[in-house]
C-alpha cells in the first residue's frame, strides 16, 4: 500500500497506542502504590470508559469539525493532560482523584480520536484497500498496546514513578507532529444549514437505524463483546482455578491470545479477499463461540491457550471485516455520527457482559458465562443473516 497520507495515519495511530500501552500498565501500577482498595483501582478503568456513555456528542464533532482538526486536537489534550500529570506525580503531589480526573480526560479524547481516525481511513484509502489498511491499524493496536506497550511501561515505572508518563505525552506531541503531515483536506461534512448538536445526532442515530446492515454488524459486535466481556473477565479464575496456572503462566497465556489476534490481522485482508463478507461474518462468529465455550470447559492449559489463540485470530478477521463494510456503506458526512451510534451499541455489550458474567458465575458456576454467552452469540448469528445478504 504506496498510500502517502494513510501511512502518516497510520503512524500517528501507531505512535498514540504506544503511548496508551505504556500508561495501560504504569496507571494501574501507580494507583496501588496510592491505595490497596481494588475498587478504587478498579475505578480507573471506568473513569477512562465513563466517557463512552457520551459518544454521540463526539461522533457529531467529528461530522462537524476537519477530521484531521479533531485528531491533532484530541492527542495534543492527551499530550498536555499525561504531562501534567507526570509532574504531579514528581512532585509528589498524585492522588486517585487526580488519576480519576485524568483518565476521564483521556477517556474523553478517546472518544474523538477513535472515531474521528476511523472516518479519515475511507477518505485516504481507494475502498479495495480498506481490509488492507484496517488490518494494519488493528494489528499494531495489539502490538503496540497489548504487546510493547505495558512492559515498557512497567520498565520505566521501577525507574521513577513519574517517568511512563512523561514518556508517553513524550510519544503523543511526535504523534501530534505526525499529523501535521496529514492533507489539509478532508471529508469533513460542515452541515449544509446550521442545525443543534441534538438534531444532528438524530440525523445519524436514524440513518443507523433504517440500515438493516449496520444495525445488524452492530448487534453482532455487541454480543460479541458481551461475550468477551463475561468470559475474559474471569479468564483469570479459569487460569488458577481450572488450569493451575501461577501469574507468570497467566501472562503467556495472555501473550499467546494475542499472538493469535496479530497472525489474524496480518491476514485478515488476504481472507477478506478469498470469501465474501456474509460468509465469513458468519464463520468468525461461529469460531468465536466455540472457543470461548472451550475456554470455559477445557482443563489442560494448551488446549486453553490454543483457545484464546484461535478466538483473538477470528476476532481480528472479523473486526476488520466489520470496520471495512460499515466504512464503505455510510456517507462520509454521517460516518462520525453513525460510528457514535455503533460504538455505544458494541461497548454497551462489553459492560453488561463484564456484569452479567459474574452474576452468572456466581448463580451457577464459573463454567455458566462461557456457554451462555456463546449461544448467545451463536442465536444473534442466525439472526442477523437475513440483513447482512443485502451487504
Amino acid at each position: 500500500m504506496r498510500n502517502h497520507p494513510f501511512r502518516t495515519l497510520w503512524a500517528a495511530v501507531g505512535i498514540s497506542n504506544l503511548a496508551d500501552g505504556v500508561n495501560v500498565a504504569a496507571a494501574p501500577l501507580l494507583a496501588a502504590s496510592l491505595t490497596s482498595d481494588p475498587v478504587s483501582i478498579a475505578g480507573l478503568t471506568v473513569a477512562q470508559r465513563l466517557p463512552w456513555l457520551f459518544s454521540l456528542v463526539s461522533g457529531a464533532i467529528v461530522d462537524r469539525v476537519a477530521r484531521r482538526t479533531v485528531v491533532r486536537a484530541a492527542t495534543a489534550v492527551r499530550a498536555l493532560t499525561l504531562g501534567l500529570l507526570a509532574v504531579a506525580v514528581g512532585l509528589g503531589y498524585a492522588s486517585m482523584p487526580l488519576l480519576y480526573a485524568v483518565f476521564i480526560v483521556l477517556g474523553t479524547c478517546e472518544t474523538l480520536f477513535d472515531n474521528a481516525s476511523g472516518a479519515l481511513v475511507p477518505a485516504l484509502v481507494p475502498s479495495a484497500g480498506l481490509e488492507k489498511a484496517n488490518s494494519r491499524i488493528q494489528t499494531t493496536f495489539v502490538v503496540a498496546n497489548e504487546f510493547a506497550g505495558p512492559p515498557i511501561g512497567g520498565f520505566l515505572l521501577a525507574i521513577a514513578l513519574a517517568l511512563p508518563f512523561a514518556v508517553g505525552s513524550l510519544g503523543l506531541v511526535a504523534s501530534s507532529a505526525v499529523l501535521t503531515l496529514l492533507p489539509r483536506a478532508d471529508p469533513a461534512a460542515e452541515p449544509s444549514e446550521k442545525v443543534s448538536l441534538w438534531a444532528d445526532i438524530r440525523t445519524g442515530a436514524r440513518w443507523y437505524w433504517h440500515s438493516p446492515v449496520v444495525r445488524s454488524l452492530s448487534i453482532v459486535s455487541g454480543v460479541g463483546n458481551m461475550m468477551t466481556g463475561a468470559s475474559y473477565g474471569l479468564l483469570v479464575l479459569v487460569g488458577s482455578q481450572r488450569l493451575g496456572l501461577s501469574p507468570r503462566g497467566y501472562g503467556v497465556l495472555l501473550a499467546v491470545g494475542a499472538v493469535g489476534a496479530v497472525l489474524g490481522g496480518l491476514v485478515a485482508d488476504r481472507i477478506a479477499k478469498r470469501v465474501a463478507a456474509v460468509p465469513l461474518v458468519v464463520a468468525t462468529c461461529v469460531i468465536s463461540a466455540g472457543a470461548v465455550a472451550a475456554l470455559g470447559l477445557v482443563r489442560d492449559p494448551v488446549l486453553a491457550a490454543v483457545a484464546l489463540a484461535t478466538d483473538g485470530f477470528v476476532v481480528l478477521v472479523l473486526s476488520v471485516v466489520i470496520v471495512s463494510t460499515r466504512q464503505r456503506l455510510v456517507p462520509s458526512d454521517l460516518l462520525g455520527r453513525v460510528n457514535a451510534v455503533y460504538f455505544t451499541v458494541a461497548l454497551g455489550g462489553l459492560a453488561v457482559g463484564a456484569l452479567g458474567g459474574g452474576a452468572i458465575a456466581r448463580a451457577f458456576g464459573l463454567t455458566a458465562p462461557f456457554l451462555v454467552t456463546a449461544v448467545l452469540m451463536l442465536v444473534a448469528t442466525v439472526a442477523v443473516v437475513p440483513a447482512l445478504r443485502r451487504v
